[in-house]
């Protein structure tokens, strides 16, 4: 998708279509991102991700090289992978390296709900 005046392209999830080395599962899905991630142009990847798990896919191998901002969005999208499979996230700029540390900070901080201990469970 090419930009326009407005801003930089959107991002642009694309598997590759490369031939895997012998030694790699093929039931990975390779997946290069780049431009802006967020809410709206992170659809496409949502939707692939989606059906690649719907297809067997069982490890991801995202690129992020070229993304020059990304929200919460892409944690969304990855929320989407579920559990059972795997993922790694390879050449990750600044952006992408700040959205995955405070994900994790999050995760391992306490939560606070402000609800008693017993009407806690699945709360976030």
């Amino acid at each position: 998708m090419p930009g326009d005046i407005n801003g930089p392209s959107p991002a642009t999830p694309r598997e590759d279509t490369g031939t895997l080395p012998p030694d790699e599962d093929t039931r990975a899905l390779h997946v290069r991102l780049r431009g802006d991630i967020d809410h709206f142009s992170a659809a496409p990847l949502r939707a692939l991700l989606t059906a690649a798990a719907a297809h067997g896919r069982v490890h991801l191998v995202l690129d992020c090289a070229d993304v020059s901002f990304c929200d919460s969005a892409l944690l969304g999208a990855l929320a989407l992978w579920g559990e059972g499979r795997t993922a790694e996230v390879r050449h990750a700029p600044p952006p992408v390296r700040r959205l995955l540390a405070l994900e994790r900070e999050l995760r391992a901080a306490p939560r606070e709900t402000g609800l008693p201990p017993e009407a806690r469970e699945g709360a976030y």
